[in-house]
């Protein structure tokens, strides 16, 4: 076993990442675990040319075991995402790749604040800080401290949220483009990407203002059509906290921009958005606009269509 089968898993695993970014978690997450659970388990099981060709293939493996995990996690199927994630850490750590670990711990910790757990979601992050330490890039320091601020914004204490934003900043303008992991460069972690967290970071604090700041910044620099997904969901982000300042105008914009990009994306968190969308607007009962109302049945129309891009996760 040896450079042939490494490559091959690695450009595997490039096509199911990119399409994944694009069309969501419900895109071809079988197709990632089948692939995971024949060809390339059958690879860990084989001889290895070196210790080093036997490194690269189980940190392969494990960036394809966080991959089905981050799908699972995209499609609302949490139990199952944390059983990948837990088997992406055996993976990094046969691999002896502490930085990649902590990528996956960085993970189970956005899976925890998305899900209204915020200490566990510091502990995670916290952890993948310390577990890495020395051996993370930059960028990938920068990613972890980020993770870390959204779990002191999601546990209320702001000195220490706003301290890891500037710290996570500072981490990823020390970045080289061409010395980073794969896994950073696949999952398209830039300033862009660190300005989103650092908007739900800032939103969960209530600084609205501040988050909106962030969110606008991360939607006018991102590559929309090769991120599909997370620029759904930062529009939408966008938007909420527009409304939370009763701007409603300005956020059924952006509610509508974000269904626009919805466009063949299967994501349990798109869908979420969608039903966001409609629970905030619900809430103006008989003193809904007509424009707003026109999305309202936009967005209804979205959730109960059996063709509907974020259909299948109700």
């Amino acid at each position: 076993m040896g450079r042939g089968e490494i490559d091959a898993v690695r450009d595997m695993l490039s096509v199911f990442s990119k399409a994944d970014e694009r069309f969501g978690g419900g895109h071809a997450r079988l197709a990632v675990v089948q692939y995971l659970t024949s060809d390339v388990e059958g690879y860990l099981r084989g001889r290895f040319a070196s210790d080093e060709s036997r490194r690269e293939m189980f940190g392969v493996a494990a960036e394809l075991a966080y991959l089905a995990g981050w799908k699972s996690f995209d499609s609302a199927l949490h139990g199952l995402a944390q059983r990948y994630y837990v088997q992406a850490l055996r993976l990094a750590n046969e691999a002896d790749d502490r930085a990649l670990a902590g990528f996956t711990l960085r993970a189970m910790a956005h899976q925890a604040v998305d899900l209204g757990h915020g200490r566990q979601a510091l502990q995670l992050a916290s952890s993948a800080l310390e577990w890495s330490n020395g051996f993370a890039t930059p960028a990938a320091t920068a990613l972890f401290t980020i993770l870390v601020a959204r779990g002191h914004a999601a546990t209320r204490d702001k000195f220490r949220a706003t301290s890891a934003i500037v710290e996570a900043e500072k981490h990823l303008v020390k970045a080289a483009p061409g010395g980073e992991p794969s896994w950073i460069r696949t999952s398209g972690f830039t300033e862009t990407s660190l300005a989103s967290q650092a908007g739900q970071a800032l939103r969960d604090l209530g600084d609205l203002s501040g988050a909106e700041a962030q969110f606008k910044r991360s939607v006018s620099t991102r590559n929309a059509d090769a991120y599909r997904r997370i620029h759904t969901l930062t529009l939408a982000n966008l938007a909420d906290v527009q409304y939370a300042q009763g701007r409603l105008w300005q956020a059924n914009e952006n509610w509508g921009l974000a269904m626009d990009s919805m466009s063949n994306v299967k994501s349990g968190r798109a869908y979420g958005a969608v039903q966001n969308i409609r629970k905030c607007l619900s809430s103006l009962g008989p003193r809904m606009p007509r424009f707003a109302r026109s999305l309202d049945q936009r967005a209804a129309a979205m959730l109960d269509s059996k063709t509907s891009p974020v259909g299948g996760y109700r």
